[in-house]
């Protein structure tokens, strides 16, 4: 098993290695942030979710339900891995919430990186890191832009409800693809 950490004066372990540190800097590599969004997964109810794609598309999908410890909120979490080199646009429906979705507080969180080969470093520790924004529409059919080499976690505040979590269905349909040349 790899050390998580790793002194940049001492590579006794070959990478991977998670947070690379000296005495006085530190930074995280590409995917212990991709680990970071999925640290509410834990103790979290996967949902029923289908991803339509038609031509077939590099891509990947999953959605949970979690509440956030810290102010007990719940959250509708759908998470997508655009493994190609073009920019996609999901249209992305939500059946089986009965109106639960509240139209403030969605984020969309992305890690992406022009290249593949990208990496972290001292001179640029934040090159591939989470970058969150809020969204401005919140329904339950919306679109979704998907970066290239991207992952992308996008998180809808939920009411306090007592349906069941079982009664959640999700579906992503691939609307649009556009190459970048």
């Amino acid at each position: 098993m790899t050390p998580l950490f790793v002194n940049n004066n001492d590579w006794g372990w070959t990478p991977p290695n998670a947070i690379v540190f000296t005495s006085s800097q530190v930074y995280g590599i590409p995917s212990y942030w991709m680990q970071h969004l999925f640290k509410e997964s834990n103790s979290a109810t996967l949902l029923n979710s289908t991803l339509q794609a038609n031509p077939p598309n590099p891509l990947t999908a999953s959605a949970i339900t979690w509440r956030n410890e810290t102010d007990n909120d719940k959250y509708l979490r759908m998470k997508v891995v655009n493994f190609g080199n073009s920019t996609v646009t999901l249209n992305i429906s939500i059946s089986g919430l009965d109106s639960s979705l509240q139209s403030s507080g969605a984020t969309k969180t992305i890690i992406t990186s022009r290249d593949v080969m990208d990496e972290n470093s001292f001179a640029d520790p934040k090159n591939i890191a989470p970058v969150k924004t809020m969204l401005d529409e919140v329904c339950e059919n919306m679109d979704v832009v998907l970066l290239p080499y991207s992952i992308t976690s996008i998180d809808l505040l939920r009411l306090q409800t007592t349906d069941s979590e079982n009664m959640l269905s999700l579906k992503v349909r691939i609307m649009n693809n556009i190459t970048f040349i």
